[in-house]
């Protein structure tokens, strides 16, 4: 957005999706349960839904002029294109671990005896669902929120009635998340398989950000050229040519 000319606009476009799967964008909800009961009460579900960071929901374009708005586009797609082609690089095998790790987290004895104490929970207050991601997944899809192959999320977003009844879901997951400490048991099995990969993967890993950060150096230089030749229509993930659903972040 600086290269453009719009840099006062960074953090005001929205953008729909994230196109980092799995390695820095953070998010309060998720097989962890919802972290964070003030975030629960005051946004929900909503929370971070296509735009940046957690801490609203997603900002709205009203007030930004064309011209942004059109290089917000054209800076999502670069983004999104460039990522396509690390995860196919040198992101392919930190991909894999990461995939590895989350599957490793979710199989561990303490984590599932720690996401049946909030199953449980749930339960008393009234909320049937077998785990927290499942029961945020659901209720992302019940308010037109979460982002599907082909499809965007709902412009609307929720209303009035939706979003009281979410707000006392979320809040309802904060609270059980915290009395079973389903994030904190989430969180430390995760940091302790990771810290087995890398250990197991050092050279491979060290090769991998080489790789990453002379690709990016090179992008860089190229944004000039792809500033003006890249389209400002969003290309969402599950559309034609482009990667799968984006999966939340694992950390």
């Amino acid at each position: 957005m600086q290269d453009a000319g719009y840099g006062q606009y960074t953090d005001s476009v929205p953008f729909g999706v994230r196109a980092n799967r799995g390695l820095a964008f953070a998010q309060p909800f998720g097989p962890w349960g919802y972290v964070g009961t003030a975030a629960a009460a005051q946004y929900g579900f909503t929370a971070g839904s296509a735009g940046p960071g957690i801490g609203g929901p997603p900002p709205t374009t009203a007030s930004i002029p064309a011209g942004a708005q059109t290089a917000g586009g054209k800076c999502a797609n670069i983004v999104l294109n460039f990522n396509d082609a690390m995860f196919a690089t040198s992101l392919a095998g930190i991909e894999t671990m990461n995939n590895d790790i989350s599957t490793d987290v979710i199989q561990d004895p303490a984590f599932k005896n720690a996401t049946t104490a909030w199953s449980a929970c749930m339960a008393r207050n009234g909320y049937h669902s077998p785990d927290a991601d499942t029961f945020a997944m659901d209720e992302l899809d019940a308010l037109g929120l979460r982002v599907v192959a082909g499809a965007s999320p709902s412009p609307s977003g929720p209303t009035a009635a939706q979003n009281s009844a979410q707000i006392a879901m979320a809040v309802t997951d904060a609270n059980c998340t915290q009395s079973t400490d389903l994030a904190g048991i989430y969180f430390a099995v995760q940091a302790s398989y990771e810290q087995q990969f890398v250990n197991a993967n050092q050279q491979a890993l060290n090769a991998a950000v080489r790789q990453y950060k002379a690709a990016y150096a090179r992008e860089l230089r190229k944004l000039p050229v792809l500033l003006r030749t890249a389209s400002a229509t969003l290309e969402l993930p599950g559309r034609p040519g482009r990667r799968g659903e984006p999966k939340p972040a694992h950390s």
